[in-house]
């Protein structure tokens, strides 16, 4: 998840995912990725806390204990690390093992046979935000997936939060679903397959003639209802006072 706002705050963190944009110096020397193991907890651990300080509102974004990451760490997920000069920049997270809580297979209707991973969080330092990190996790992430014959993947997104489901749908996810998580805040659930993406989605218009809805974000009830008609959440657009509507429509 990223914070909301502009496009500082896209960079923001945590559980939900976020962008690209202008980098963080012109000097600065570009970032090295590799991937990350239990040795890496006590930084990881850090660079959470330091994005969850910056952006901080829970029906934005869902802080993670140290445990999370530690287990994720352990096995039950794979992270990637930006650095530089030997410094954690940021990380992302895809979660392999699922508890019940957060199985999502049901909501998204998905067998229980098939295969589902979760993007489970992005954090960047708030210093480093704007250079683009969010994005190369969420490709890393859907390229794993895709490297160990996941099927599905998905990530949740605060409806308040644009920053982070527009990221996600770039990244060729769309809104399959809009549920209360983590201590009954709104969330979209983005869906897509690991090895093709689920929908073309952007920030550009529809094609002519293409029938869909374009629906306020802030508007649960009727996403709700283009939802559970068969639609999905596959495009958005900029209103002029500011709010965002998404496209609804069947793929």
């Amino acid at each position: 998840m990223s914070a909301p706002g502009d496009q500082r705050g896209r960079e923001a963190a945590t559980q939900d995912a976020p962008g690209p944009g202008a980098t963080q110096g012109a000097s600065a020397a570009a970032p090295t990725f590799r991937a990350l193991g239990p040795a890496d907890l006590d930084r990881v651990y850090a660079v959470h806390l330091l994005a969850m300080a910056a952006v901080g509102d829970p029906k934005l974004v869902k802080p993670e204990d140290r445990g999370f990451f530690e287990r994720l760490l352990g096995g039950e997920g794979r992270l990637l690390g930006a650095f530089r000069d030997g410094e954690l920049l940021g990380y992302g997270v895809l979660q392999l093992h699922l508890p019940p809580s957060e199985d999502a297979r049901p909501y998204l209707g998905i067998p229980a046979a098939e295969g589902l991973a979760k993007l489970a969080g992005a954090g960047v330092r708030p210093g480093d935000w704007g250079a683009g990190l969010h994005d190369r996790f969420i490709e890393w992430r859907v390229t794993e997936g895709a490297r160990l014959g996941i099927e599905h993947l998905y990530a949740t997104a605060a409806p308040g939060n644009p920053r982070s489901w527009a990221n996600l749908m770039a990244g060729g996810f769309a809104v399959r679903a809009l549920e209360e998580k983590y201590g009954g805040h709104l969330r979209y659930l983005m869906w897509r397959r690991a090895a093709t993406p689920a929908a073309t989605a952007a920030e550009a218009p529809p094609p002519e003639g293409a029938e869909g809805l374009w629906l306020p974000a802030e508007d649960a009830p009727a996403q709700r209802a283009a939802l559970e008609a068969g639609r999905l959440g596959l495009r958005w657009r900029r209103r002029p006072d500011g709010g965002r509507d998404l496209w609804y429509a069947r793929p």
